[in-house]
Parts: C-alpha cells; structure tokens; sequence
C-alpha cells in the first residue's frame, strides 16, 4: 500500500448523555465527552443561558470530564428554563438540550413546617430545636442555600462541621443577619442571707438569656470559699426554661463559715453577683414596739436558731405587765414564738400615777430560755406612759 492510498482515521464526538436537567434542588454535574473515531478530538462548549457555565469550555483529548452549573439571575423569572449549550469539535457538532427549574427549593419538615429560605430555618429552630440541628448539617439544608444564593457558604462549611451544633447554628443565625449576640444577665447583682447557725441553706440564683441562642458559661467562685457549694459549674443551653431562665443551685454550710459575717463573689459568664451571709444568733428576744400605753397589749418574739426545742420562762417585775403564762416552747422550727402580754396597771398605781403626775415609768420582763447543754437570760425594758 502506498502512502498516497493510506486513509487517517477522522474524529467522532460522542457524548455519554442526550440532555441535561436542572433543578433547585442540584446546583450541576458532570458529562462525558469521548472520541469514537481516530486521531485527537479538541472543541469548545458555548453555553446559551445567563447562570450556565461549564468547565473546562475547551480541551484537546479523546475523553474529557466537563462540569456544568447554575447559578439563577435575578433577571431570570421563569420557572423553566429551556436552552441549550453548543458544542463544537474536530468530530463534529452537538446541540445538547438543557432544561433547568428554577423553582425555588423547599423543605418539608416532619412537623408539618415549611422551609423555603433562611429566615423560616430560624423560626424552625425556635419551635422546634433539636430537630432543626439534625436538618442543620444534610445535604438538603447544603442544596437549600446553595439554591437560594447564600452568600457566606464557605463559612457555612466550616459551621457545620462544629460538633457543637447549638453553637454553630447560633453562629450561623449571626451571620445571616437574623440574631444578635446572645448575651447573659443576672436577676441580682447582689445577694443578702441571714444564714442559720445549724441549718443548710439551699438558695438559687437566676440567670436570664437575652434570646434563645446558644450560650455556654461557666460558673466560679473567685474565692473557691468551702462554706459554699455550688450545684453546677457551667451553665448549658439546656439549662433554661420557654422564658431562657436558668437557676443556679447556692449552698452554704454555717459549720464551716470561718466568722459570723462572710462575702463571696460568684461569676456566672462575665457577670458577678455579691453573696452576703450573716449568721443568725442562735437565741434572739424583740418587743414588737418600743413605746406602749397604760392599757395596751404587747408581744415578745422569740427566736430559736439553737437546733433544739427550747423552754422559755417570762417574768414581770411589776404586776401591771401581765402575761397569760409563766412558761411557753420555742419550737425548733416553724419561726419565731410569740409571747403575748397585756399592759394593765391597779386601780391604786392609777390613782398614785395620776397624784404624782407620773408621764411615764419603765420597767422590764426577765427571759430565761432552756434547751439541752445550753440556757440564756435576757432583760428587756419596757417604757409605759401617755403617748
């Protein structure tokens, strides 16, 4: 055979597809374009629709690999694109039919929600928590934005590989403009307990969240003080209640406080609250007025903070303050005992209060309190006149 005879194999373009088909919920893909004849197949792809793009445009080889995308204009309002993309080559010519949807992509939720853009994921997420993080990292959540242009999706990425999926989802509704800061405040800054001397006190702190975000803080006593024992040392978002309050858990043991008045700084986040305790005495007498008249009634309240059932004896030096008993008991619990007494002079002080012209005159009862192993006596003056 002589080389004038000798026929060279042309190029053939096949294709391992007819069409293309789009939606919102794929934003591309790939084809395959092939040599079926001789030699080396090079060509270019022209794509007739704004938002369409394929890569690599042009190639020289018998097998190339080319991806296609969309992305949706906002000049573009039909809900079917129908178009095509030219493909020109050294094997011949193909017009390759392309049909896109450019309806916008939705979620249907299992419980009856409806998910078509970011702002309905938040109110998702409000209703409905833990199941808005398991739809916060599929692949339909991906296709949802990618369908309706987010702008941060490379962000979105790195967010959804957080394990901490309430903080990555509190960060993404940040980012997307829909939330500000979540941030932490203390009911009171300040704390006041009148501790009792043998009791443990359990008392709370509440902290309350500006919005149901995520929020994660720790919780610390500056002075690590032993009297006091805290029920937990951080705060989580599962901590808070529908109104994004949380309690804080406060015990304070009076046997281990080191004086009868104690401070304590705790901080919850970047807030602080003073915790003031002051020990209660353990046996503690009060009128319940200072002044009283010539025909008056009176109380004695009597405090037992000891532990123990108490026995209280009352005594009147004068006869015209009268008490119904002489001995009374001061539970152990229940508050303070009252003792009442009546203010009633004879008939003969009367007359010689009225001949001297007496404007007033003091006297005092004597308390004596018993319980076991220990025993208090007190004084309390008593003034009486025409006020």
């Amino acid at each position: 055979m002589t080389a004038s005879t000798y026929d060279h194999p042309l190029p053939v373009l096949e294709l391992d597809t007819t069409s293309l088909t789009l939606d919102a919920n794929s934003s591309g893909g790939t084809f395959i374009v092939k040599n079926g004849g001789g030699g080396l197949l090079a060509g270019f792809i022209l794509s007739r629709c704004l938002g369409l793009t394929f890569s690599p445009s042009s190639w020289e080889g018998n097998s190339q690999i080319i991806e296609y995308k969309f992305s949706q204009h906002q000049s573009q309002s039909a809900s079917i694109i129908e178009t095509h993309a030219v493909i020109s080559t050294t094997g011949g010519e193909f017009l390759l039919p392309v049909t896109i949807n450019t309806s916008p992509m939705i979620i249907y939720t299992e419980e009856g929600s409806r998910i078509t853009s970011v702002a309905d994921f938040y109110s998702y997420a409000r209703d409905y928590p833990a199941a808005a993080r398991r739809l916060f990292t599929s692949s339909e959540f991906y296709m949802l934005l990618i369908s309706t242009g987010y702008p941060y999706l490379e962000v979105y990425e790195s967010l959804h590989k957080d394990p901490n999926r309430e903080r990555a989802m509190d960060n993404f509704f940040h980012l997307s403009g829909l939330k500000g800061k979540t941030t932490l405040s203390l009911e009171t800054n300040h704390m006041d307990i009148i501790q009792h001397p043998t009791e443990v006190t359990q008392s709370y702190l509440y902290v309350q969240k500006s919005d149901n975000g995520y929020a994660d803080a720790p919780i610390t006593a500056h002075k690590g003080s032993p009297w006091l024992a805290l029920n937990s040392t951080r705060l989580t978002t599962a901590d808070y209640d529908h109104e994004n309050k949380a309690p804080v858990g406060i015990k304070i043991n009076p046997g281990l406080m080191p004086s009868p008045f104690v401070k304590e700084q705790i901080q919850v986040g970047t807030e602080v609250l003073t915790l003031a305790v002051r020990l209660a005495p353990s046996f503690a007498l009060r009128l319940n007025k200072e002044g009283f008249r010539y025909e008056d009634r009176g109380i004695i309240e009597v405090e037992n903070n000891t532990g123990f059932d108490m026995t209280v004896d009352v005594h009147s030096r004068d006869r015209h303050v009268r008490f119904f008993r002489a001995s009374y008991t001061a539970p152990r619990q229940g508050g303070p005992l009252s003792i009442p007494f009546e203010i009633r002079p004879s008939a003969f002080f009367g007359t010689r209060r009225i001949f001297r012209r007496l404007p007033y005159i003091s006297t005092y009862v004597d308390v004596r309190a018993r319980c076991p192993a220990q025993e208090y006596r007190k004084r309390l003056y008593l003034n009486i006149g025409e006020w």
